[in-house]
């Protein structure tokens, strides 16, 4: 018996996808103007330990901070709201995100303590995947692929969080990148991979490197007295990752907190709708 081969029709034109219906108000209900900057902070603090980045992050308004496996919140214990959620894995991660986009909680802040932690939690989190397509990889053995696909997971969450309605803090540790001795230029930025640090710096609108600085003063009876202030570094600078789109904290930023940079962030959007 011959077997009938069934052969293949020629397939329908598919619609181009330019003369597809689209939903014209919806459209339009995402259009908006220029001047229309978002009421919400987005900032990088990066720096040492002990510098004072969790307390920074704990001195914006009603915060939730996901601690990342650096139990460092004991700094911020002074400040009265600031909630602490323990984070372990990227399923810990990922469901906070969720938790906060669904919108019914009672934080005006997160703040990401830190994403330095958090590409660690990536990089787990692509090699479990991989040993579970693969009982033979080694995952202590990452490949070059592994590093890039640890980014990419890093770039979507923190454009994730970046997007919520609520100031976000992303805190990080520092590294110095550049060799000298090659004429390389040094700088003392972010510490995360190439990748993932665009992802970072490309999100935010204030990118600040905390440090302490020596401050000398005179009591009444004029003796000279030395201490030691938090300070953040936010304008231009040769040797740090630095930024200021607001323009209205100065090159250093004294004492930083939270409110002093919400109010340069709303001055930007006042001076913006002007």
């Amino acid at each position: 018996m011959a077997t009938k081969v069934r052969r293949r029709g020629k397939k329908r034109p598919t619609k181009s996808r330019s003369k597809r219906d689209v939903d014209v108000a919806a459209v339009e209900a995402k259009i908006f103007d220029v001047t229309e900057s978002s009421p919400y902070v987005r900032l990088l603090c990066y720096g040492p330990n002990g510098k004072g980045k969790t307390r920074l992050g704990a001195s914006f308004p009603n915060p939730l901070i996901i601690d990342i496996n650096e139990e460092g919140t004991r700094s911020a214990a002074g400040y009265k709201g600031a909630k602490v959620y323990p984070c372990g894995d990227w399923d810990d991660l990922s469901a906070v995100y969720w938790y906060l986009h669904k919108g019914n909680h009672p934080y005006d802040t997160v703040v990401i303590d830190t994403l330095t932690q958090m590409q660690v939690l990536a990089m787990r989190q692509v090699m479990g995947e991989k040993v579970i397509r693969d009982p033979d990889a080694d995952p202590d053995s990452p490949r070059i692929q592994d590093y890039g696909t640890a980014n990419t997971k890093m770039g979507d969450l923190i454009l994730r969080f970046r997007n919520l309605p609520m100031h976000v803090v992303f805190l990080a540790q520092e590294r110095t990148v550049g060799d000298p001795d090659e004429g390389e230029e040094v700088l003392t930025t972010v510490d995360l991979p190439n990748g993932s640090r665009k992802f970072a710096t490309g999100a935010v609108g204030i990118i600040g490197r905390i440090y302490h600085r020596e401050v000398k003063t005179k009591n009444k009876q004029g003796k000279r007295r030395t201490s030691w202030q938090t300070a953040m570094l936010v304008g231009p600078h040769d040797e740090y990752t630095t930024k200021d789109r607001t323009n209205n904290l100065g090159r250093i930023a004294p004492m930083p907190d939270g409110s002093m940079i919400i109010k340069a962030w709303e001055d930007w959007a006042a001076n913006e709708e002007e």
